[in-house]
């Protein structure tokens, strides 16, 4: 292939601009910040497109987009790619040259780099685009994969490695190296836990059928105990209404004969009894009358045990006491008044004495008179102050020894006592009288003392009550009638009439035979709670087990088609290993091939670049290259940056005549040759020029097109 026209509508800083090459080699001559680089980035544009981290730099500063054509030959056929990118949108198409038609889905899926060179973006800068300074090696592992990958399939897409680590990646999902992992695994351990869970379900499924046929049978025991229990149970019920009924019936006769004797009792007894209700009311009147005299002659008896002490007999007998305090008040009023007389006779004796003596002051003889007077006096005073005193003190004595307050309480509850005994005694008298009269009544009556009047009416209760035969039968009659109404006190004899049923057979039934037949209507009833019981449990364990009952002819199919899968997995898994086995010896056995030919490849090269100062290159399976030198092999790194530049040019003119099979595609130098000194360079455009593939040299000097003059042919074109 080789480019006939380039169009860019805009990209980057350029626009509207056209420029036609030849199909040998190209040299675009600019000065820096012409575009030359732009114009080799286009060029990559227009075959992969652009990343979006890249997009922003080749937008146009003036449109903010991008767009353009590559006119190409290919095999003598003219084809125009067209591109263009506005914002995150980007358009390509593939138009015939001959007729200006879209070829309609030639570029589904693939770039047209790929489309007619077979490798994708990043194979191409690695071999047929080599960028400026620090950019011309190649190699690496995915480079190398690249290569592999060409030619082992033809196509760059079919990665063998990643094929392998496919093939890998698959049968490790299959199973893992170290058998815990993977599908297989997981249906090993799926089938284990099927088997575990049929075996479980198989459990539960034979645990539930037998708790089924259990139930069932219990209900069929529960039936029949319950019927027989219902059956014994209606026998029983019915022969005891009809013996409640036949008791009911006696016991109106009973109430029929009893009502007859004591009417022939009531009648016979009569007049006895009318002398003992007679009796009996004496018996009751003397009984109170007795009693109310013993409990006021008691009474009387109580009040005449009060005794009066001696301070308030003393005190009644001063007169209680106002008579107290009055003594005291005169008492207490004949002290002052002696002790008020004493006091003036004493100040009035002192007086006179004093008066009788006072003639001694002036020598004078004394009045003996006065003196005489004065002592007497004087004595009198004295006599009169102590008995003041003696009355002042009667009157303390007086005051200390009554508790007037006690003493009126006690008087108070004394002349109270003396009250009521008083009407006690007329009680007393009262009560005589009228329990007397009542005896004296008797006497005449009944002609006996009092106290035989009980007896006697005991005799005569006896003897109503006896009067007649008939008396004995009637309280037979009562005692049986008593014990029958305690036996139907709970029943009513509609209740039970109603209760009768004539279909219940009780012919069969005999008295004798009831508590055997409860015993045994219990044992059924019981024997039915029982299983009524049990059958409940059965029903709670069955309704626990339903939820968690798997079918096991859905656990056993699901096993089956899961060991089937695993069948059919171990297969694949074998052809995955086998596969994957094969495929790396193919790989590897290329891998082997690959390397010496590239070095023998470059090497040509580098001996035509050299001028046969390096004949002999190593290349690795990264593509890392190394050279023969006079000290032996090295690798390219200790080695001059020209001799490095040199070395992957050949090898980069090697891989290109190695990969590109379909069609050579034109290859860009983009100021690769600037660490080449004139005479390499020289031998280097020379191998360039006499390849088959067209040439584009972008360069900033004059240099590659003034060794050219002297090569051959060539286009130069200013920018």
């Amino acid at each position: 292939m080789f480019i006939e026209k380039i169009h860019i509508d805009t990209f980057g800083k350029l626009s509207d601009f056209d420029l036609e090459l030849t199909p040998g080699m190209n040299i675009l001559e600019g000065a820096n910040e012409s575009g030359k680089s732009t114009l080799a980035a286009f060029i990559k544009f227009i075959f992969y497109g652009v990343s979006s981290r890249e997009r922003e730099q080749i937008m146009s500063w003036k449109t903010g987009g991008a767009a353009g054509s590559l006119t190409v030959s290919v095999d003598s056929h003219r084809y125009r790619i067209e591109r263009a990118v506005v914002g995150n949108r980007e358009a390509v198409q593939l138009v015939d040259g001959e007729n200006n038609m879209p070829i309609r889905h030639a570029l589904d899926e693939k770039t047209p780099g790929e489309l007619f060179f077979g490798v994708d973006a990043e194979m191409f800068v690695s071999t047929a685009f080599v960028s400026q300074l620090g950019g011309t090696t190649a190699g690496g592992t995915k480079l190398s994969e690249g290569i592999e990958n060409i030619l082992f399939s033809g196509d760059e897409n079919v990665n063998t490695q990643r094929a392998i680590a496919k093939l890998d990646a698959a049968r490790a999902a299959l199973l893992h190296k170290n058998e815990k992992g993977g599908r297989l695994y997981e249906i090993d351990n799926e089938c284990a836990l099927l088997e575990v869970k049929l075996a479980e379900a198989l459990r539960i499924h034979e645990d539930i059928l037998s708790k089924e046929a259990q139930l069932d049978d219990s209900r069929e025991k529960l039936n029949s105990a319950a019927q027989k229990a219902d059956g014994i149970g209606a026998k029983i019920q019915q022969f005891e209404a009809n013996a409640l009924i036949e008791l009911f019936e006696r016991r109106r006769l009973i109430e029929s004969r009893i009502s007859v004797l004591g009417e022939r009792l009531r009648t016979d007894n009569d007049r006895e009894s009318a002398a003992a209700s007679r009796m009996d009311k004496y018996c009751s009147r003397l009984v109170v009358l007795k009693k109310e005299l013993d409990e006021t002659i008691l009474r009387e008896e109580e009040c005449q045990q009060y005794r009066v002490s001696r301070e308030l007999e003393e005190f009644l007998k001063m007169g209680g006491k106002d008579a107290v305090e009055t003594k005291k008040k005169r008492l207490f009023a004949k002290a002052k008044g002696c002790t008020a007389a004493g006091v003036i006779a004493l100040l009035a004796g002192i007086a006179l004495v004093l008066f009788g003596i006072m003639p001694i002051l002036n020598e004078a003889a004394i009045n003996v008179l006065f003196a005489a007077a004065g002592g007497g006096l004087s004595i009198v005073g004295v006599i009169l102050l102590a008995i003041g005193a003696r009355f002042r003190g009667q009157a303390s004595d007086v005051e200390l020894y009554y508790d007037l307050d006690t003493l009126e309480a006690e008087a108070a509850e004394y002349r109270s006592a003396q009250e009521t005994a008083k009407f006690t005694n007329l009680a007393v008298i009262d009560a005589k009288r009228r329990y007397n009269e009542l005896c004296d009544e008797i006497r005449q009556e009944y002609g006996c003392a009092p106290d035989e009047l009980s007896e006697k009416h005991e005799q005569q209760k006896r003897k109503a009550q006896e009067s007649s035969g008939v008396k004995a039968e009637y309280d037979k009659h009562i005692s049986l009638l008593s014990q029958i109404d305690a036996q139907l006190k709970p029943y009513s004899e509609e209740e039970l009439r109603a209760m009768v049923d004539s279909g219940v057979d009780i012919s069969d039934v005999d008295a004798s035979e009831l508590s055997s037949m409860r015993r045994e209507a219990e044992f059924a009833a019981k024997m039915a709670a029982s299983l009524e019981k049990h059958c409940i449990e059965l029903e709670k364990e069955l309704a626990g087990l339903y939820p968690i009952a798997d079918d096991p002819k859905l656990i056993a199919d699901r096993l089956s088609s899961m060991k089937a899968r695993r069948a059919e997995l171990q297969k694949k898994h074998a052809a995955y290993k086998l596969a994957n086995e094969k495929l790396s010896e193919a790989g590897e056995s290329l891998r082997l091939s690959i390397a010496p030919r590239l070095a023998s490849e470059a090497a040509r090269n580098m001996a035509a670049i050299t001028g046969g100062k390096y004949n002999n290159l190593g290349v690795g399976a990264d593509l890392s290259m190394s050279a023969e030198t006079e000290s032996g092999q090295r690798a390219l790194g200790v080695l001059s940056a020209g001799t490095q530049d040199a070395a992957y040019l050949s090898l980069r003119l090697s891989l290109i005549s190695l990969l590109y099979s379909k069609t050579e595609p034109p290859v860009i130098y983009d100021e690769s040759f600037i660490r080449q000194d004139d005479e390499r360079l020289k031998k280097l455009l020379r191998l360039i020029a006499a390849g088959k593939s067209q040439s584009l040299i972008f360069t900033a000097n004059n240099r590659e097109a003034s060794l050219m003059r002297d090569i051959g042919e060539f286009k130069h074109i200013r920018m």
